[in-house]
């Protein structure tokens, strides 16, 4: 299975509450170039805050198929690691992408990558490709960062 992991792409700075800051131009033009390394998607999910939703749509306005979509809450920039792998990573699938916000997907991607991520931190617009049969720590590898 290929499990991608995407940051959203740069948005607004902060104002009034982090959940609603919105992809600015410059972030939804680098996750539209993204567009192009991304295969058809059999299970897309995305966190809840406005930025992360923006730029799944832009992905799909782009012409990204993804063949489910859902929006999960455990997805949020501190959520813990432990409810995501027990149960949203499906390594039944053959593609998953996975939208969210640091310093959740660092931890997530040098959680599972083990020392082929050290020192990664992703920026915004950013996907990892992984690549196992089973996630479990330190297991997963690291196909490319783009």
């Amino acid at each position: 299975m290929r499990l991608y992991l995407m940051r959203h792409g740069e948005a607004e700075p902060y104002r009034v509450d982090d959940a609603s800051r919105a992809l600015t131009v410059t972030g939804k033009a680098a996750v539209a170039s993204k567009c192009q390394h991304l295969p058809i998607i059999d299970l897309l999910v995305v966190s809840p805050y406005l930025r992360a939703l923006q730029t799944a749509d832009t992905l799909v306005a782009e012409g990204l198929s993804v063949q489910h979509r859902r929006v999960d809450d455990r997805l949020l920039p501190d959520s813990d690691l432990d409810p995501i792998l027990a149960s949203l990573i499906n390594p039944g699938l053959a593609t998953q992408l996975i939208i969210a916000h640091n310093p959740l997907l660092t931890r997530l991607l040098r959680h599972l990558c083990g020392t082929d991520a050290r020192g990664i931190n992703m920026a915004t617009a950013e996907v990892a490709c992984l690549l196992a049969d089973e996630f479990h720590p330190g297991t997963v590898q690291l196909e490319w960062l783009r």
